[in-house]
């Protein structure tokens, strides 16, 4: 596998698990049954129903998308709106409002680490480019030094008397 191929496969891999981490986290628990009302003789009586209509969805504050990647049963058919399945679904839902701050936090969190990766990686740099210079000059000192040496222990020719 060549190197070039290596490094789609990998783009590929990051782009699945960015494509995963964006999907909305279900919330804990049971998900909510929604209740309707319906008349029976002289009265109403309060019964499961077949799930929630649009506009409880909405009164929720939640997406149809959002709903159907949570299996929450819809009944499009319905328009009645009962308070009671709209605030069942938002305590249900603020489970995702929380994980939602946490998944918020986390990506700031792992956003910063690499800020300071970055600027560790700067530093490094710095540091071994100042070693590099400190090198050079050590090594010109060295030949400085090395031929100071050579001049100085010349012998000298002796005079003749």
């Amino acid at each position: 596998m060549s190197s070039r191929q290596k490094k789609a496969k990998r783009e590929k891999k990051a782009e699945q698990t960015k494509a995963a981490d964006a999907k909305p986290a279900k919330p804990s628990g049971k998900a909510p049954e929604a209740m309707v009302t319906s008349r029976r003789g002289t009265g109403f009586v309060t019964r499961l129903g077949r799930g929630f209509s649009m506009g409880e969805l909405a009164g929720a504050g939640l997406s149809r998308n959002l709903a159907s990647n949570w299996d929450l049963k819809l009944d499009l058919r319905r328009r009645s709106v009962v308070e009671s399945n709209v605030s069942s679904l938002r305590s249900w839902g603020s489970h995702h409002e929380a994980a939602k701050k946490k998944e918020g936090v986390a990506r700031e969190v792992e956003e910063e680490i690499e800020k300071v990766g970055r600027e560790v990686k700067k530093e490094a740099i710095k540091v071994e480019k100042e070693a590099e210079k400190v090198e050079r000059e050590v090594k010109e000192e060295a030949v400085k030094a090395e031929k100071t040496v050579r001049r100085k222990s010349k012998p000298r020719k002796k005079a003749d008397s």
